[in-house]
């Protein structure tokens, strides 16, 4: 969320220690569970539902498939979640804590929360502009529900299926307790394929917290039209409960202000935009030279607003980017890889043109996704610099064979590829995900590199 100087001598133990303190001030808490609770869902009940997939709470942990977290997007939490905290106003009216609308509430909680850390630093005194120089908007945004012209089938947007795949209608009954059949999916060197159906039984038990849950301790007020132990989306009249029929298939399909039919270019110039000039004027007001970079969603096209009052001169275009066959399979082929930012943006009459043979041509192939990531991001938003702040590769390749043999050939050869396209791309800079020293597999890799 901030940016710390390289170049500063002493920012790493510094910085480590203002944190620390900062950790102790706020409680020392991870992520905000007060939150999903204030959404009204029941974490307890994830697994049951498949509402999301997550590693702590599968039935044998050991056993977590591989990169299954990138389908939470469209399971009923998080795409809920997204769709409260960017669209509540529009889409969950009747979703009212403490007198504010969800989106307000959630919104106001994380920039109020980030801009008290600004205001922290500032008071430090010698951190700001020194080694502190720039905050980043909200990590890897999405759009929830926002735009989704048919909740009742797989958005078409959707890119990454794997494990069951359900429908956000699916999602929506599966986490009110309903038995679906629901398609599973496996990801191959073109993308993902289908493997059959299963049926994801909860057995009645639901993702949103039942009507008699004690919420004293979180002190917040629900207000009374919001009812808990009922899903939202059917307190809006999307479908019928009792008799389990879908009522409003469209009903994300337009701005119920303006009536236009959203697709994601639309969502991120407005719902994404209206958030991120909050998150910006909140942190200037106590960080006051603060570089913002603007992180809109992954591999969308950025928003339009080169010319205009958000052509910020200090802010920096912040995309992620990876190379997906090898992050999704966990295994480096360098004799075949896919041009997937050009697949997405429809360059290819078909998917099979987009695929490139020979490591040189895979080479080539990353250097000129990431040139046209950062021409998009001119072109839309400015004369801004391009820093990928998310990059890099799976340490963990071909069931962690490095780490038994010590042949870190694959992790280099991939490391190698995703750094030539960065020099090649001419990018501003990078921010590699993830390297962690306190690990010793990273560092054996890293010292392989340079040995």
């Amino acid at each position: 969320m901030l940016y710390v100087n390289p170049a500063s001598n002493d920012s790493v133990s510094r910085t480590d220690r203002f944190l620390l303190q900062w950790s102790r001030f706020s409680g020392g808490s991870g992520a905000p569970m007060w939150t999903v609770y204030a959404c009204g869902l029941n974490p307890q009940s994830f697994a049951a539902t498949e509402s999301a997939l997550v590693h702590n709470t599968y039935p044998e942990p050991e056993k977590f498939p591989k990169m299954i977290w990138s389908t939470n997007y469209y399971r009923i939490a998080v795409a809920t979640i997204f769709t409260f905290f960017f669209g509540g106003r529009d889409f969950a009216p009747k979703c009212i804590i403490d007198g504010k609308n969800i989106q307000d509430y959630l919104q106001g909680h994380f920039i109020d929360a980030c801009a008290h850390l600004a205001k922290r630093i500032h008071e430090a005194g010698d951190l700001e502009d020194n080694i502190v120089i720039g905050w980043e908007s909200m990590n890897e945004p999405n759009r929830g529900m926002v735009g989704l012209a048919d909740i009742a089938v797989i958005p078409e947007e959707q890119k990454l299926k794997k494990g069951t795949s359900p429908t956000p209608w699916q999602a929506i009954l599966t986490g009110s307790g309903r038995a679906c059949e629901i398609d599973t999916y496996d990801i191959g060197g073109m993308g993902p394929y289908k493997t059959g159906r299963t049926l994801v039984d909860p057995q009645g038990e639901s993702t949103w917290l039942p009507a008699d849950y004690d919420e004293s301790r979180y002190n917040y007020k629900r207000d009374p039209g919001w009812k808990l132990g009922e899903c939202p989306w059917a307190q809006h009249g999307v479908w019928d409960p009792k008799t389990d029929i879908l009522l409003k298939n469209d009903y994300f399909k337009k701005n119920p202000r303006t009536g236009e039919v959203i697709d994601y270019e639309q969502f991120t110039n407005t719902y994404f935009m209206e958030h991120y000039r909050l998150f910006r004027d909140a942190i200037r007001a106590e960080h006051k030279n603060s570089i913002l970079f603007c992180q809109p969603p992954t591999l969308e096209i950025p928003p339009t607003i080169v010319g205009t009052e958000d052509d910020d001169p200090k802010m920096v275009y912040a995309p992620h980017y990876y190379d997906g066959i090898t992050l999704m399979t966990k295994k480096w082929n360098r004799y075949w890889n896919v041009d997937v930012f050009g697949i997405l943006r429809g360059r290819y009459l078909s998917p099979a043109f987009g695929v490139k043979l020979g490591e040189t041509a895979i080479r080539n192939c990353f250097r000129d996704q990431l040139a046209a990531i950062r021409k998009e991001g001119k072109d839309y938003m400015g004369n801004h610099p391009c820093v990928l702040t998310e990059f890099g590769i799976p340490y963990d390749m071909d069931d962690k064979y490095a780490y038994k043999t010590g042949d870190y050939s694959s992790q280099s050869g991939a490391m190698d590829a995703n750094h030539f396209a960065v020099e090649g791309s001419k990018m501003e800079g990078y921010t590699l995900w993830l390297y962690m020293c306190t690990v010793s597999n990273t560092k054996v890799f890293f010292k392989s590199l340079y040995s």
